[in-house]
């Protein structure tokens, strides 16, 4: 059993993922037993065609804002709302990844970690 799932973003991925049967039932099921579901750029906007991001906050790609049916839009680059992690695209990856990696660890583990990036901030 896998503890949490990682949508990849893109529009030809949001293409050929949203409506596909078998990720449906793949997402319902990590919803359903609440646990964490994570998605990047246009993906988040499959979650909102599920219903998923009904009264939760969320971020996607500029552009897809309208997908993301019953959410409340975020500006953030990335946003974690209960059991679910959305951001904005390629460029929020690495604040993305962070949090995903703050979720399944630590809040000292995902900053050991930036700290080991040595992320340049302007």
């Amino acid at each position: 059993a896998y503890d949490f799932l990682i949508i990849p973003g893109g529009k030809a991925v949001f293409n050929e993922l949203n409506g596909n049967k078998l990720v449906d039932e793949i997402v319902k099921h990590f919803c359903d037993n609440n646990k964490l579901v994570c998605a990047i750029c246009a993906a988040p906007s499959i979650l909102g065609h599920k219903g998923l991001l009904d009264g939760k906050s969320a971020t996607c790609f500029p552009g897809f804002e309208d997908e993301l049916f019953g959410a409340e839009i975020s500006k953030d680059y990335v946003v974690k709302d209960g059991n679910i992690i959305t951001a904005r695209g390629m460029g929020s990856a690495v604040e993305f990844g962070l949090q995903i990696a703050e979720v399944l660890t630590s809040t000292d583990n995902a900053q050991k970690i930036r700290a080991s990036l040595q992320i340049y901030n302007g």
